[in-house]
């Protein structure tokens, strides 16, 4: 196991929060690369507390850095900027930690998360991850899209990484209560169906309760050939809904049926993806470096 499993880390946007930053809002506010501006030690600390606990890579906090979210404080001519800052602040981390570990940068949604109907046309999506990708390309190890709501989101990330020579992972998220469904509707399988003619490297399901978050994985260990894995929220769904049909909100859905678990039962979900053969793990929003130190004693016990 300890050579097969790629450790992710965890949150930052409820880290910085929790470290008493104020991180206001994602459906109103640039959220955490607020903090990029407020308190890069704040995120530099972050960073090389999850590679100090273990993690094998680290994501750079360009998650709401975007072209959309920044214009809501009209900040849009700051993108190249603070997703350079964003990659410095990893570099740095990583040079003072003294470990090895590769930088991710993030392809997130470009607006906010979990809401398809906000994600445009597809020619508009591919000219804003155009946009991101040309500043980061040259400065990361991998690109992972994360949290895409839609398989039209997931194409205009990949199309934007048609030219790349790294390897580009793709994660989908399953926020809400439907089992294998996208906040979109689509079933997870179709939405990969769709996009499986980019050159992906692996599949993650991100940013989903820990229980539904299995049930993708289950369901990827038995229908794709890639390395697969997930990171996911800590927080078990009490009522599953079948999956067909869309949502209005399944932010609100999941919150409303959602019962926390802490680290160690987190560990114990992410144990359950391991022994379905996911190689890739890690945790992500209301997470810490505590969870990622757990799953890396799991992994190097």
């Amino acid at each position: 196991m300890k050579n097969k499993i790629t450790l992710i880390d965890g949150a930052m946007g409820t880290e910085i929060r929790a470290r008493g930053c104020e991180v206001p809002s994602h459906h109103s506010s640039i959220w955490s690369a607020k903090a990029l501006m407020d308190n890069p030690d704040v995120v530099k600390e972050i960073h090389k507390d999850y590679i100090l606990a273990g993690a094998d890579i680290i994501v750079t906090n360009n998650y709401a850095v975007t072209h959309n979210l920044l214009k809501r404080e009209n900040l849009e001519h700051k993108l190249s900027d603070l997703t350079s800052l964003s990659i410095d602040i990893a570099k740095s981390a990583k040079e003072e930690s003294g470990r090895d570990i590769r930088i991710a940068a993030s392809l997130p949604p470009l607006d906010t998360s979990y809401r398809p109907d906000l994600v445009g046309d597809i020619e508009s999506i591919k000219e804003k991850y155009r946009e991101i990708v040309n500043i980061v390309k040259n400065q990361v190890d991998l690109i992972i899209i994360e949290t895409m709501s839609s398989s039209l989101e997931a194409t205009g990330a990949l199309a934007a990484c048609e030219d790349l020579d790294k390897e580009v992972w793709l994660g989908y998220t399953l926020q809400g209560v439907r089992m294998n469904t996208l906040p979109s509707g689509e079933y997870l399988m179709d939405a990969i169906d769709k996009i499986k003619h980019f050159n992906i490297a692996a599949y993650l399901i991100n940013c989903s309760s820990g229980n539904i978050t299995t049930e993708g994985i289950k369901l990827l260990s038995n229908e794709v050939d890639l390395p697969f894995g997930g990171y996911a929220n800590p927080v078990n769904v009490t009522e599953i809904k079948e999956n067909k049909g869309e949502d209005d909100n399944v932010e609100y859905l999941q919150e409303l049926h959602q019962q926390d678990i802490d680290a160690n039962q987190y560990c114990d979900v992410v144990a359950e993806w391991i022994n379905d053969g996911a190689t890739i793990v890690g945790s992500c929003c209301g997470t810490s470096p505590e969870h990622i130190k757990k799953i890396y004693n799991l992994i190097n016990a």
